[in-house]
């Protein structure tokens, strides 16, 4: 079977690490040809891709829908290498993509919905006729399914429910001579024990830890403010907030942490390529976005054995069973967040790890080969 996966960029973020483990999947568990095709340029993804064999097509156009140009440019592309599926993510990807895929007469043809879509009338409109170009459509959780099929984009008996896949090879962590941990921030080492001793000599503070694009869709400001109350409210405590991720709200949120006076206590770290380190050296995982449509970040923190404090907006109220594999709350609601929080620092060090130990256990259903297998069975379903 040769399959076409099409995406508008390959950065960072959740569809292009979805697609690093598609790759990764198919080059372990499958002997499917795969091809992935990327509308515009060159991204940090594409260029691990290259180092991993893969090469991947770029088409460096402008993939602001709509572009004609681009639409003939696929239909050209798929035309010659005649595939089995085209299996395209995110609108652009799915508008431009699936009309190509169906000019050029490809048998199998699946659009991908990768949050939930905030569409007016004419979007809706537009994006149910593009839908009925597609053969199948898959939604990332079942909340996502719910709400294109609410908008009326398509119909319940199209959309396959498809999981994410998680990375389950929790790698080892790296330690120099001394045993400190090191992370890469903008070129430079840093030491994130260096971040332990600024409160007292030998004393580990416990570690709140997020992992996200710094957008406001993440409802990072509210974590900030709340995590400034626990900081007063609980003196004798030693707490730390670490924000790895970028992205355009970083400035505004940095300016939030100097006004209410946690510098010491906040640290952003950046963008990290592997996030472990820093899950395996933290105590709890915040995530309290005001919606989710799946969150590989999540699944990530809880292969680490960690408390999850998470949005009850979509996907994570799927992945997480509340009370038991980590904590929902209702991310409009600052005084949940706190409540949650709170708890999880009360809890002792064995029940913490009893709540990390299930919390891995259910994260594990969301492997790279559990990925592939379902992939292949909608490719193959009429």
């Amino acid at each position: 079977m040769k399959i076409v996966r099409i995406v508008p960029l390959l950065d960072f973020g959740g569809v292009e690490q979805r697609i690093k483990h598609t790759v990764l999947g198919f080059d372990t568990y499958s002997y499917d040809l795969l091809e992935i095709v990327v509308l515009g340029g060159e991204g940090k993804i594409s260029q691990e891709l290259h180092l991993m064999g893969t090469h991947p097509i770029h088409f460096h156009q402008n993939f602001k829908i709509p572009n004609l140009r681009l639409i003939y440019m696929l239909f050209q592309f798929l035309k010659n290498i005649q595939p089995d599926v085209v299996h395209t993510s995110a609108s652009e990807a799915n508008f431009h993509g699936l009309i190509a895929a169906k000019m050029a007469g490809v048998p199998v043809r699946i659009g991908e919905e990768i949050g939930f879509p905030n569409h007016d009338f004419k979007w809706r409109f537009v994006f149910k006729w593009v839908y009925k170009s597609a053969t199948k459509v898959i939604a990332i959780s079942q909340s996502v399914k719910d709400r294109i099929v609410e908008l009326g984009e398509v119909e319940e008996e199209k959309v396959e429910v498809v999981y994410n896949p998680v990375d389950l090879g929790i790698r080892e962590k790296e330690k120099g001579e001394s045993g400190t941990l090191f992370c890469t921030q903008s070129g430079a080492n840093i030491a994130i024990s260096d971040v332990y001793n600024k409160h007292g000599e030998g004393e580990k503070p416990f570690v709140f830890v997020t992992t996200c694009r710094l957008v406001a869709v993440k409802n990072l400001d509210t974590l900030i403010k709340v995590f400034f109350e626990l900081v007063k409210e609980n003196q004798e405590k030693y707490l730390k907030l670490w924000i790895l991720g970028d992205g355009p709200d970083k400035v505004n949120l940095e300016a939030l942490v100097k006004k209410i006076g946690i510098q010491e206590s906040v640290v952003f770290y950046g963008f990290q390529e592997d996030v472990n380190p820093f899950l395996k050296n933290s105590d709890a995982f915040v995530l309290p976005s005001f919606s989710e449509g799946f969150s590989i970040s999540l699944v990530e923190a809880m292969l680490c054995e960690l408390p999850c404090i998470v949005t009850n907006q979509g996907g994570p109220s799927e992945i997480v069973e509340d009370g038991k594999t980590g904590f929902l709350i209702n991310p409009r609601q600052a005084s949940d967040l706190k409540c949650k929080m709170l708890k999880v620092l009360k809890l002792s060090n064995e029940q913490r790890q009893l709540i990390g130990r299930m919390a891995q256990e259910a994260g594990k259903k969301y492997s790279v080969w559990n990925y592939v297998k379902k992939l292949l069975e909608v490719y193959s379903t009429p």
